[in-house]
């Protein structure tokens, strides 16, 4: 193990705490249920109920055989399933599959993932993330769906929609604002209710009143003073009475702190096992009247509804379609990992490469030798097989070009610095893996050790230098950005990412994907960094060490103030004019598109924004085509600009196409804290379309009354 692993040792626990060998369960004789979950509780004894409400195993919801109801099986898998000895599909991260903007892909992606989950007899899928990035260096935003909420919302009801059509529950998390992973049991988010509502909760809204989830997952931390999984305001007030959410909460893994107030407003369920939801604790609870009977029913009826809704109690655990790691599902797998890469910069057009010059190539840099395929923690899929190296690829495609792979700090070597030099290409492959960036900690906001030097020093040796970097989100560019031409970003793209990376090089894909963040020009810029806890800059800037997720029974609580309210990601940017190395949205192509001819129309309360999209270039290649709603004349603070629609379009050259855009009323409104509703702000609206938030080709005015 080297010394960046035992720096980062939580991650390695975590997996060998979880268990990475479970072998794919048996499917069981089974009867189908006669029994309504009504009945079935009815016919369940205290302690039955008792101990239905907590987990075992680990990641299992108990039988009760008397009522031939299984065992119920969950997993960790938003990118595949993780912790079970299977060779199934690992498809690109979260972020990556935001990138895409690509709805109808995200769907399928997650239905073969319910395939596989469905194969090995899990039920349960604990996923997706929809946390917002608020802060660039939150250790899971590979995880979750990038810094928007509307694009969030988006992704996650398609993956939703696609992972219960596939036969499994999805579990929609971390409800809410797990936007640190920094000491988690112990900060408390200090939020406003507009903020909490037009920023954090969207996301999980949409989860839960168009894509129907049937799970939903409490996070850790507190909100305004009250954990979530005991927070009335947050499951009682928002989810249960005002969203009429008809699922079963669960808790996140030891994420309980009480029993008495979750048991009367918090999670139906105690994973991964009974410690404050112990027969013991809740039986003197209720000798105590400090809970009724009637509590515990209420959560068993939760879930035992949701597995009749699903079809779980009338199936066999393990499906009788053995679908785990199938031509077809690696080929979404590819798929996706192609629409996610996103080309920053290509100034002298070096890409796509001309294979037939390529006679030597080297490959630099800390992911040089093996492509990063997924962040650390409950998303990383663990295989025995390892994924094709970039070197793999590229010899497959170009056999007769020899090819150095020279690593991390490879600038100690004159033999090395002339091969670079002698390079008819340089890649230079840099970011983190799934030691730097996971779960139960923040990552560093700079580059590895000696990287930014690296890349500089490639450039000038060879002008033929590709960046290709590796992240779940943004991070330090400036020292570095502007002695390059060509970038590439490409996430974590799972077992398929070397293959969609050549690709990309070699020109056989035309990048597509578009930043679901903001890459800032220094860490400073945002607002959200300046309320973080003061040693996270300490451990971080020293490289050692791991806080983890923080001890729940030691230290006291840590306020973090959401002092930006609305402003984060591009609308603090935006708002404020600031410079940033590459805005929200953004993706380059190796072809070009041109917008025109705007209009607006207002019709059965919808908005629809129609132009043409052409290719004006000469290959064919898709385009992101994103619709921002400016508001003239606030009455209301707002931000400058936010998204409220997109399309992904794909174009033959000189194609062109009639695109319209539907909005909703939701693009027209606040969220008022006097009358805790949505109000409709009849103003004078810029509406405007583009290719980014800063790449706007069309706007308009608009007048909306409502």
């Amino acid at each position: 193990m080297s010394k960046y692993d035992k720096h980062f040792s939580m991650e390695a626990k975590m997996n060998k705490m979880i268990g990475e060998s479970r072998k794919p369960l048996k499917s069981h004789k089974y009867t189908e249920q006669k029994l309504t979950a009504i009945q079935l509780l009815e016919e369940m004894t205290l302690e039955e109920k008792i101990n239905y409400i907590s987990g075992v195993n680990n990641f299992c919801i108990r039988a009760i055989e008397r009522l031939g109801i299984p065992a119920i099986w969950t997993s960790d898998t938003t990118s595949g399933v993780r912790g079970w000895k299977i060779d199934g599909t690992f498809f690109p991260a979260a972020v990556a599959m935001a990138a895409s903007f690509d709805r109808e892909l995200i769907h399928d992606c997650a239905k073969a993932i319910a395939e596989e989950c469905r194969s090995i007899g899990i039920s349960v899928l604990l996923g997706p993330g929809v946390n917002i990035a608020r802060i660039p260096v939150c250790g899971r935003n590979f995880e979750y769906m990038g810094e928007d909420p509307y694009l969030a919302g988006e992704m996650a009801a398609s993956y939703i929609k696609g992972a219960q059509e596939g036969g499994v529950v999805t579990t929609v998390k971390h409800f809410a604002c797990n936007n640190s992973d920094y000491n988690r049991h112990k900060e408390n988010a200090i939020v406003d209710e507009r903020t909490l509502r037009e920023i954090y909760l969207p996301a999980f809204e949409k989860a839960v009143k168009e894509a129907g989830t049937l799970g939903l997952m409490t996070s850790y931390n507190q909100i305004n003073g009250a954990y979530a999984s005991q927070n009335s305001h947050l499951l009682n007030d928002i989810l249960w009475n005002e969203w009429q959410y008809e699922g079963f909460v669960i808790s996140d893994w030891t994420s309980l702190y009480d029993t008495v107030a979750p048991m009367k407003h918090g999670v139906d369920l105690e994973m991964p096992g009974p410690m404050w939801f112990s027969e013991k604790r809740i039986k003197r609870a209720l000798r105590n009247c400090e809970i009724t009977e009637a509590d515990i029913d209420k959560k068993v009826l939760h879930m035992l509804k949701v597995w009749e809704k699903a079809g779980i109690l009338n199936r066999p655990v393990v499906s009788e379609k053995k679908r785990i790691g199938t031509k077809d599902h690696r080929k979404q797998a590819l798929q996706m990992a192609r629409e996610a890469i996103t080309l920053l910069k290509n100034d002298s057009g070096l890409l796509p490469l001309n294979k037939s010059k390529i006679k030597r190539i080297a490959i630099l840099g800390y992911d040089s030798e093996h492509i990063p395929t997924g962040g650390g923690g409950s998303a990383f899929v663990r295989k025995d097989t390892v994924p094709r190296s970039l070197k793999e690829e590229l010899a497959s495609r170009i056999p007769d070009a020899v090819i150095d792979v020279l690593g991390w700090h490879w600038n100690k070597s004159k033999k090395n610095l002339n091969l670079v030099k002698s390079a008819d290409v340089v890649i230079y492959c840099t970011g983190y893996d799934h030691i730097f960036e996971s779960e139960t900690y923040d990552r560093p906001y700079e580059l590895l050790d000696g990287e930014p030097e690296g890349i500089k020093l490639a450039k000038t040796l060879n002008d033929n230098t590709v960046v290709i970097l590796h992240s779940g989100g943004d991070c330090e560019t400036a020292t570095w950005i502007d002695f390059v031409d060509s970038v590439i970003f490409a996430y974590y793209l799972g077992d398929e990412g070397a293959e969609a990376i050549t690709d990309v090089l070699l020109g056989k894909v035309n990048p597509s994907g578009h930043l679901p963040f903001t890459i800032a020009h220094n860490v400073d810029d945002y607002a959200t960094m300046k309320n973080i806890p003061a040693d996270y800059w300490h451990i971080n800037e020293k490289r050692r060490g791991n806080p983890g997720q923080g001890n729940p029974n030691i230290g006291t609580i840590s306020n973090v103030e959401y002092k930006e309210g609305l402003l984060v990601g591009y609308r603090w940017f935006d708002s404020n004019d600031i410079t940033v190395d590459f805005p929200f949205g953004h993706g380059l192509s190796y072809t070009s598109f041109a917008y025109e001819n705007l209009s607006i129309e207002k019709k059965n309360g919808l908005i629809y924004v129609s132009f043409k999209l052409r290719n004006t270039g000469k290959r064919k290649g898709a385009e992101v085509t994103q619709v921002y709603v400016h508001d003239l004349q606030p009455n209301v603070f707002k931000a400058a600009q936010a998204l409220a629609g997109f399309q992904r379009v794909e174009l033959s050259p000189k194609e062109e196409r009639d695109i319209t855009i539907v909005l909703d009323c939701r693009a027209f409104c606040h969220f008022d804290e006097n009358s805790s509703s949505w109000v409709q702000d009849r103003s004078l609206y810029e509406i405007r379309v583009g290719s980014s938030s800063r790449d706007i080709r069309l706007k308009d005015s608009f007048k909306y009354e409502g």
